[in-house]
């Protein structure tokens, strides 16, 4: 029978390589295709049910996925990707409250017109009862 060796697993360790021109290149069109279907998605918006909704998780997304992606380095380097991150946070926060006051508004605009719309289907209702 044969023993097992043990394995050492080392830290893993930040690339300090700069990008390639080609990476730059492919994050600037990844980037513009995100952009462009997100501005897509906000024009279709209003013609879609459920659509501001739609685009609010669009952009949320969007601009997650294009946040520049803070170069590893020295303590002032972590000290300006923690402010990124804050700022990020703070702009999904404003995004997710926009999102659930336009959800609110929708709601209260749906309950309206299903009230209405009751209260017409019962006069209806009444009316033709009461012809004999």
């Amino acid at each position: 029978m044969s023993t097992l060796t043990p394995v050492s697993v080392a830290p893993t360790a930040h690339r300090t390589a700069e990008p390639s021109r080609f990476d730059t290149v492919l994050q600037a069109a990844s980037r513009g295709a995100a952009q462009g279907f997100a501005a897509t998605v906000a024009f279709a918006a209003p013609h879609l049910p459920g659509g501001p909704v739609l685009a609010g998780a669009v952009r949320g997304a969007v601009a997650g996925a294009t946040a520049p992606v803070p170069a590893p380095g020295g303590g002032q380097d972590l000290l300006e990707a923690s402010r990124a991150l804050q700022l990020q946070s703070q702009s999904f926060n404003l995004q997710y409250l926009e999102l659930q006051e336009n959800m609110q508004r929708e709601s209260r605009e749906f309950q309206a017109l299903s009230n209405v719309m009751k209260v017409k289907h019962d006069a209806a209702k009444a009316a033709i009862g009461n012809i004999h």
